[in-house]
């Protein structure tokens, strides 16, 4: 079962690390002060590629000094800070020997927020290999770790595509990667004579399949936009398919509630920055990119049930209540009432507090309750979901 609390706030090792970020990136990547001047409006144009105007995204973007640069100075923390906080509360238990492959490691962003986030797997005997196209990244990645005191993983990176090859994995991550799948639509390849291997996704899971050993595990952790639910709810359906196991966020393994639709509500979970560093928020807001809330879709896909790679505290639910992810933050509803949704194996449903001022406590996007199936449920007329009273 996947754990209850995905977003705890963010534990001191995370925070220090954070910290001590700009005094490390002033020595692997000095800027001279026009380069400095020009950061902001730097940083203020990828974060247009990388969201409205993706399909203008400079090609090998993290080559070109001034998109490095701004890369490393303010998207690099805040995703450190994303994926940190993600990899506390999920609570990922890597065994003796585990084997980390990242796919597009950039600047091993996962490698550092997992050093930081999980102090406690610092003893353990782990490998990591970063694989991109791009050289410069992986260098700053690597100079960057060791500045925060990485000494006692094996850690590798090289200069290549993120396909088959090598050692299989024990965890297969793939970090704001999903765009591959633009890459499969385009793979001219003929199917596989089973005919199994007749879409993007089957294609994808084809090729990891290949890469990750026989109890091992893949992560993706994408942005929290509806596009990239859409391709991980697609993701998901197929992996099931193909005899996968969804470990987390789902509370379930059926069809997705809410992969994405049009009009309806998606699988993401946003999180205020509690606990981001000070100087962090300052720069955000000098260059005009404030972050009033963090964000992230994620999937945790495991192939066997014995792996190196599992979830520390978990639970099993009590078999008469039922287990629902929750996927929003709290909003009004009538009568000073508040609700939030969420996705259960009964589909979406709509989490109804109790007063909004009253002894109900608001629980957090990515929290994990279980309820009391009513035996007549209403649904809401906006959204189809179901409404389900909370009452403790």
């Amino acid at each position: 079962m996947s754990p209850a609390r995905l977003f705890p706030d963010p534990n001191r090792s995370l925070v220090e690390g954070l910290e001590a970020l700009p005094k490390i990136l002033r020595e692997v990547l000095p800027l001279k002060a026009k380069h400095r001047a020009s950061l902001p409006g730097a940083i203020r144009r990828l974060s247009a590629f990388l969201t409205v105007e993706r399909e203008n995204l400079p090609k090998g973007y993290m080559t070109k000094p001034e998109y490095q640069a701004a890369y490393l100075n303010y998207f690099l923390p805040w995703n450190i800070y994303r994926q940190g906080r993600l990899l506390q509360g999920l609570g990922l238990d890597l065994a003796d020997g585990t084997r980390v492959v990242d796919l597009g490691a950039g600047p091993l962003t996962f490698l550092l927020a997992l050093w930081l986030a999980r102090p406690s797997l610092r003893s353990r005997a782990i490998e990591y290999l970063g694989l991109d196209l791009a050289e410069p990244p992986l260098k700053a990645g690597r100079r960057i770790f060791t500045a925060l005191g990485g000494d006692t993983w094996q850690v590798k990176t090289e200069r290549r595509p993120a396909g088959a090859g090598g050692e299989p994995a024990d965890l297969l991550v793939a970090a704001n990667f999903l765009n591959e799948l633009e890459t499969a639509r385009r793979d001219r390849r003929p199917p596989s004579e089973d005919g199994d291997a007749n879409t993007p996704e089957d294609r994808l899971l084809e090729r990891w399949e290949s890469m990750v050993s026989p109890e091992g595990a893949v992560l993706l952790i994408e942005p929290g936009m509806r596009a990239s639910a859409r391709q991980l709810s697609k993701v998901r359906q197929t992996a099931l398919q193909r005899g996968w196991h969804v470990a987390a966020p789902c509370p379930h393994a059926g069809d997705c509630p809410i992969p994405g639709l049009r009009g309806k509500p998606w699988c993401h979970f946003t999180f205020r920055p509690y606990g981001a560093p000070d100087w962090l928020a300052r720069f955000s807001r000098d260059v005009r990119l404030p972050k009033e809330r963090a964000s992230l879709s994620f999937l945790l896909l495991t192939r066997g049930a014995d792996g190196p790679v599992s979830l520390t505290g978990t639970a099993k639910p009590l078999q008469s209540l039922l287990p629902v992810r929750v996927v929003s933050e709290p909003f009004d509803l009538p009568a000073e009432t508040s609700g939030q949704y969420a996705c259960c194996e009964k589909g979406m449903v709509l989490l109804q507090h109790g007063e909004r001022t009253g002894p109900v406590p608001r629980v957090q996007p990515g929290d994990k309750v279980q309820i009391s199936w009513p035996a007549r449920p209403v649904t809401d007329r906006k959204s189809g979901a179901l409404i389900i009273p909370r009452s403790k």
